[in-house]
């Protein structure tokens, strides 16, 4: 009776010490940081590297595509690379500082001849009911003023080149999603008819160069936050 009240107990133990562990699966010392390729010209895609460790999850990322939040370490000066996939080749290598519990996203950007890297802290709190969040990022290295709209709504306006807009909120539906220089029609690119669903957070993303062509002209991409 007493060996089988023992075992028992040891049961109890343990399965109490893994619901704790589900509940809490995050380590305290870690942050989630979404990786995105926005590089034009870096094919076939590229690999995430925290300290140069690849990240679970962040390989041959696909032009204008992301990871999706990936957990890493935390620190002040965690160095964050790219790298292209199958070859090796560094694209970007940059000391960041991240702090635990929080959320990032580590943009490449520009062209894969002159590439850059924008890392930015993330809000993902939930917006109001029956609404959806989005904000713009211009990852272009083109000289350009650019104004971000959903239909009618301006999302912000004279975003110059390698800035991250703040989210805002905007009524859930379907939006015609535009970015460009109203200076200049020949910049203004278009994602089409978007719907952005309530409780959603969205990246509205602008890459490549006005005289890119193929993969490298100026391309407009909607990414999902959560």
């Amino acid at each position: 009776m007493k060996k089988l009240f023992g075992i028992l107990l040891a049961t109890t133990v343990v399965t109490s010490f893994y619901g704790c562990k589900k509940d809490n699966p995050a380590p305290a010392d870690s942050a989630s940081v979404m990786f995105v390729n926005g590089c034009a010209g870096a094919a076939p895609g590229i690999d995430a590297k925290v300290d140069n460790v690849n990240v679970s999850g962040a390989a041959n990322i696909a032009y204008s595509a992301s990871s999706g939040y990936k957990l890493v370490k935390t620190g002040t000066a965690v160095n964050i690379s790219y790298y292209i996939t199958n070859a090796g080749t560094p694209v970007t290598n940059e000391p960041v500082t991240i702090d635990a519990g929080m959320h990032y996203t580590a943009f490449s950007s520009g062209l894969i001849t002159a590439p850059g890297f924008i890392f930015t802290q993330d809000n993902l709190s939930a917006p109001a009911a029956s609404s959806a969040k989005i904000r713009f990022v211009n990852l272009s290295n083109d000289g350009m003023n650019v104004t971000a709209t959903a239909s009618n709504t301006v999302i912000d306006s004279n975003v110059t080149s390698q800035v991250v807009t703040s989210f805002v909120e905007l009524p859930a539906g379907n939006y015609d999603l535009k970015a460009g220089d109203p200076a200049n029609i020949n910049t203004v690119v278009t994602t089409g008819t978007q719907t952005l669903a309530a409780g959603r957070i969205y990246t509205l993303m602008l890459t490549g160069a006005l005289v890119g062509t193929g993969a490298s002209q100026l391309k407009l991409t909607l990414l999902n936050n959560n």
